[in-house]
Formats: C-alpha cells, sequence, structure tokens
C-alpha cells in the first residue's frame, strides 16, 4: 500500500483551477458547495498525489464515492 502525503497547497489550487473550480462528478461548482481534491486512483490502490490523478470534487461527491 502506498503511503498516503498532503497534497499541497500549490497543487490542490491548481487542480482547483484546471477543473474550473468546478465538481468533475455532478458539475455543482465553488462558492456552492464546498470543494475537496479526490484521488482518480485511491492511494490505497497505488494511487499518487500526481496531478493527473487528481480531480475536484464537491464534498457530497467525495464522500458517496465508493472504489
Amino acid at each position: 500500500m502506498s503511503k498516503r502525503e498532503s497534497i499541497s497547497k500549490k497543487i490542490r489550487f491548481e487542480v482547483f483551477k484546471r477543473d474550473s473550480f468546478t465538481c468533475q462528478y455532478c458539475g455543482r461548482s465553488a462558492p456552492d458547495v464546498v470543494l475537496e481534491i479526490d484521488h482518480i486512483m485511491p492511494v490505497s490502490k497505488g494511487g499518487d498525489n500526481d496531478i493527473l490523478n487528481l480531480v475536484t470534487s464537491c464534498q457530497a461527491c467525495n464522500s458517496c464515492l465508493l472504489y
């Protein structure tokens, strides 16, 4: 299992900016929802913090997605 490392503020902002501050699952956007960063390939399954493995997700979508 990969070790979980925190995502830097710079990378976090770059992902939000790339995704236009919009949840990539449901399409809702800030400031109407709380946005988070989600791993496409979970860290527990070998994913990492590479910007290509990160996506903007609202809190609701990120908490209910199962892998």
